[in-house]
């Protein structure tokens, strides 16, 4: 999820329920007060997983990678989270122009909004600006990509 800024909470529901074992997914909670709950059945993916993440990974990927931790599914490698903790409607109005208005905040399955907080990866891999460039230009081979060499050896372990 490193360099995605997000997503459909329904995509990122189906994916961690096929992912992590029975138990809280996700939480909303709008602002009138209504909170939605998604859980997870019991049947899961049981393998060793790495996430990688930056500060270009928010909203929905960003809770995705924070659902991995929570239930220390995967590790988590990279740069820390920008902390994106508010869910958006859109609003199309008369002249064609639309209004994005933040109405509520997501929760991870532990209950923590990530609003301006964000996640530290459990291995952190900091990169420079032209290795940045080269990763979200997808012209730096992988075996030479840092985050994805510690993912690598995260998972050796």
């Amino acid at each position: 999820v490193r360099n995605n800024p997000g997503g459909y909470k329904h995509e990122m529901v189906q994916v961690l329920d096929y992912l992590l074992p029975a138990g809280q997914l996700f939480k909303t909670l709008d602002y009138t007060g209504k909170e939605e709950v998604t859980k997870s059945d019991a049947k899961c993916l049981e393998m060793p997983m790495a996430v990688l993440v930056n500060a270009e990974s928010y909203s929905a990927a960003e809770f995705f990678a924070a659902a991995m931790m929570d239930y220390e599914a995967a590790v988590v490698v990279g740069e820390k989270t920008i902390g994106k903790g508010y869910f958006q409607m859109n609003y199309r109005l008369n002249d064609g122009s639309a209004v994005n208005l933040s109405v509520g905040e997501y929760f991870t399955p532990k209950g923590k909004n990530l609003a301006g907080v964000g996640i530290v990866p459990h291995v952190e891999v900091e990169v420079d600006e032209e290795t940045f460039l080269a990763i979200y230009a997808r012209t730096l081979d992988p075996m030479e990509d840092p985050q994805v060499l510690a993912a690598l050896d995260a998972l050796k372990k």
